[in-house]
């Protein structure tokens, strides 16, 4: 069976991810610290916490030193919400994030923050086969800013400003909604990323 690795940060739930997980075919192996780590086919940052804690419980728990080799090797990696959002370099909010895709972090201009609720993904790159945009669920105050316009996949329009919501670079994936709280679209979304990369 295919074993996809879930970072827990210690600040946040990961109760909601892990149930949708239990509803594909795959093992899900929460990692804390080094303790936890074993062999997995693929690695899932889920969107909890606050930029700057997340990096600081990587770096004081060894995992962050983990990551990075699993991320040399092309090792398959999504990033959800703030899992994404850890994927860049500079932060609004925190500080540095990883700095594996070049981009900073900053807030989202909207009037009324955080941008909660269902909202469309309009795929910038790859065709949708002239099916109807899907919408997932969105809790977020910040977006990311890509160097490269050509990681982003998938963007969002909210209250004017069109954002990525979706980015791909070589092995990281990255969503800045919740696949795990958006219902049969978000069910669908994982399991396309877990046979597209296994």
């Amino acid at each position: 069976m295919t074993k996809v690795a879930v970072i827990d940060y210690g600040n946040g739930n990961l109760g909601s991810l892990l149930s949708a997980l239990k509803r594909l075919p795959v093992w899900a192996q929460v990692w804390q610290n080094p303790i936890d780590v074993g062999p997995v086919d693929a690695i899932i940052f889920p969107g909890v916490g606050a930029l700057g804690s997340v990096i600081h419980h990587l770096e004081i728990s060894g995992l962050r030193a983990i990551l990075e080799r699993h991320v040399e090797r092309a090792h398959p990696v999504m990033g959800i919400c703030l899992g994404m959002q850890l994927f860049f370099e500079d932060g609004a909010e925190g500080g540095p994030g990883l700095g594996w895709i070049a981009g900073s972090i900053p807030a989202l201009k909207g009037r009324v923050l955080p941008h909660i609720g269902w909202n469309t993904v309009s795929h910038s790159q790859v065709g949708n086969n002239g099916t109807k945009d899907p919408a997932y669920y969105f809790v977020h105050s910040y977006r990311v800013l890509p160097t490269n316009p050509e990681v982003i996949v998938g963007v969002t329009e909210y209250d004017g400003e069109v954002f990525p919501s979706i980015v791909r670079a070589p092995a990281l994936y990255g969503v800045q909604f919740h696949p795990e709280l958006s219902g049969a679209t978000g069910h669908l979304l994982l399991s396309q990323w877990l046979r597209e990369v296994l």
